[in-house]
């Protein structure tokens, strides 16, 4: 029988790597639907939220800032194409689509740095529940912005879980990539939006 994770030894783990490379990691109260907020130098996490949240939050958001960091106006052009897209929806919803496919390799690439970096903090036991997390949170964020409203988290996690049961899809894992060396560039603050009620709007 695999031990319920000790999610206080994987966030400390995770920090004291993230903060190795010139990045704050910190804790405060944030918003009811933000689970955390980054902006290159640093990466703050809700308070409220459950310490597996935060764990997997730091980590993902450690993977978005290497993409940043290393290749800026790759992923700018990616969200200005998406911005153009989401503007034009009803009149070529296959541009919004094909704009929501590289979005989701996006969040995919910055999931397989988190993952690398579960591996390289001796954290690799968690990769089973980070990686259901992930696929989840991928959906729901593409979902967010092809609707203009964020789906409730709890209630899409929990279809999320119940259809991969039921073998309606299968969750894959990410193939890590390991942390290259980089540096921490700012970037305007990501909001990481996981909504509790119905009123989202993107």
């Amino acid at each position: 029988m695999i031990p319920h994770p000790d999610w206080t030894v994987v966030y400390s783990r995770l920090k004291t790597r993230i903060e190795s490379a010139g990045i704050c990691v910190r804790r405060q109260k944030l918003g009811p639907n933000t689970t955390g907020v980054f902006d290159g130098a640093s990466i703050t996490t809700n308070s409220e939220c459950d310490r597996a949240t935060q764990c997997h939050n730091i980590a993902h958001a450690l993977g978005h800032i290497v993409q940043w960091s290393l290749d800026e106006p790759r992923w700018q052009a990616l969200y200005d194409e998406l911005y153009a897209a989401k503007d034009r929806k009803q009149s070529d919803p296959a541009r919004l689509e094909r704009a929501l496919d590289a979005f989701r390799g996006y969040e995919e690439d910055a999931s397989a740095y988190a993952a690398g970096l579960l591996i390289e903090t001796r954290n690799e036991h968690v990769l089973p529940t980070f990686t259901l997390f992930a696929r989840a949170d991928i959906e729901a964020i593409v979902s967010y912005h092809r609707d203009g409203v964020a789906p409730v988290w709890n209630e899409f996690f929990e279809d999320y879980q119940a259809r991969a049961r039921h073998g309606e899809f299968e969750v894959r894992d990410f193939v890590p990539e390991f942390i290259p060396p980089f540096t921490p560039r700012p970037i305007a603050p990501q909001e990481v939006i996981q909504a509790t009620r119905r009123d989202t709007a993107a």
